[in-house]
């Protein structure tokens, strides 16, 4: 079997994690040379190379990049959109992210995980009457890959929840439902564009 065909019946077998190029040719039989990391490089966006703490590490601080400085992160939001980025057999728990939120190397941004101690003196801005005008204000910040919608919180206060896609920074927060919140997501959505 050539290089070509074992390197995409590893593809349609979902085998798409290696240590190492090296260690993909190597499985294939074959010798590593320049011919067979050329052969590499046309296949290198299907696969995923280094150890799986390497591969969890680089997403964390991906993500952990993308967030504005000093703010609060919902951990389990972002356990969910960083195992988006990872394959099946290697995803991560909220575990991983309380852990790396206490390291400097990775948490450059001083991001901190929201607990209910962190959170109770802020509840009083959720505790509003939601308005018409701010309904229509939602809807006129809304386009594809930005969503932004009203929860109840499960204290029964209100919240806005700004989620976008990697376009406008993979944000995934919460503000207080008032026109201030709606400026600060304006400005982060403004900033965050590519």
């Amino acid at each position: 079997m050539n290089l070509k065909n074992f390197l995409q019946n590893q593809i349609d077998k979902g085998n798409t994690n290696w240590k190492s190029r090296s260690a993909l040719i190597r499985a294939a039989k074959e010798k590593v040379n320049g011919h067979t990391n050329r052969i590499i490089n046309e296949f290198e966006q299907k696969f995923r190379f280094g150890s799986s703490i390497d591969q969890k590490n680089k997403e964390i601080k991906r993500y952990f990049n993308k967030q504005p400085k000093n703010s609060l992160i919902s951990v389990v939001g972002a356990v969910k959109t960083i195992n988006l980025k990872l394959p099946e057999n290697n995803q991560i728990s909220e575990t991983i992210i309380y852990n790396r939120l206490e390291d400097p190397k990775f948490n450059e941004n001083n991001l901190k995980g929201q607990t209910l101690n962190n959170q109770v003196s802020k509840t009083a801005p959720y505790d509003v009457k939601i308005t018409k005008n701010l309904k229509e204000q939602l809807k006129q910040i809304r386009k594809p890959g930005i969503y932004l919608y009203l929860e109840i919180t499960q204290r029964g206060g209100s919240t806005l929840r700004l989620k976008t896609n990697e376009d406008y920074g993979s944000l995934d927060r919460s503000f207080p439902p008032n026109n201030d919140s709606l400026k600060l997501i304006k400005k982060l959505i403004n900033e965050k564009k590519l």
